[in-house]
Parts: C-alpha cells; structure tokens; sequence
C-alpha cells in the first residue's frame, strides 16, 4: 500500500511538471514573438530551458512512479 501511494504521488508530480512545461512553452516562447519591454531572444532562451527541464523532470517523474507500481 505504501509503494502504491508513492508511486500516484511520482505520477501526478510528474503530470504537473509536464503540464507547466507546456505552459512556459506557450506563455514564454511564443510570447517572445510579441512585443514586449524583454529582449525576444533572451526570452525565447529562457523559455526554452525552462520547458526542457520541466519536460524532463516531470517525464523521469513519472516512468520512476510507473516502476514502482
């Protein structure tokens, strides 16, 4: 029973940070097409990396709570 609360716990975690990674992605990267009082480049990099590492972490989250099922 506990490995089983950990593993939803890893899942919905895992969910979340992909989910805020779409979200950087469209708010961030495609903002910086837009006109804004940022530099669309360092926008577009900073959006980038961000989305990157929450896809990442949030994919590596998720298959460690599917393994543990």
């Amino acid at each position: 029973m506990e490995g089983k609360n950990w593993s939803h716990l890893y899942t919905t975690l895992g969910t979340i940070l992909v989910d805020l990674g779409k979200l950087a992605f469209g708010s961030l990267i495609l903002g910086s097409i837009l006109r804004g009082g940022f530099d669309p480049f360092q926008t577009f990099i900073v959006g980038a990396v961000s989305a990157i590492l929450l896809f990442v972490l949030g994919v590596v989250l998720i298959l460690r709570g599917k393994n543990r099922e």
